[in-house]
């Protein structure tokens, strides 16, 4: 069986509800949380970010840009707006590229086993 690549994934906390379900839905995310659930999670396990890795999990985190607490673990982050998703940072691929939402695909962030 083959097990999905792990990631998080930070994404503004503006978004519409109908935009992050379609996230959700088009990037297979397990979880979505805020920025203090995520916060809390990491600082109750320090090695949270690399079980959700090693069990193929993809975290989605809602918070502000503004908030800058634990943004170094991001993998992904994502700006969404006007229908268009701007990769503001990727571990594993490009960054700087933007996207429409509707055409956004995990092949496109490059993350892979």
């Amino acid at each position: 069986m083959l097990i999905p690549s792990g990631a998080v994934i930070f994404v503004n906390n503006d978004l519409t509800d109908n935009v992050r379900n379609y996230l959700v839905r088009q990037l297979r995310i397990s979880d979505v949380v805020d920025g203090y659930v995520f916060d809390d999670r990491i600082a109750a396990d320090a090695d949270y970010k690399n079980k959700l890795a090693q069990l193929g999990l993809r975290i989605m985190v809602v918070r502000s840009y503004e908030e800058l607490e634990n943004r170094d673990l991001a993998d992904v982050a994502i700006f969404v707006s006007h229908g268009l998703a701007a990769i503001l940072k990727n571990n594993y691929g490009p960054h700087g590229q933007t996207y429409e939402v509707l055409d956004l695909t995990w092949g496109q962030l490059c993350i892979f086993q």
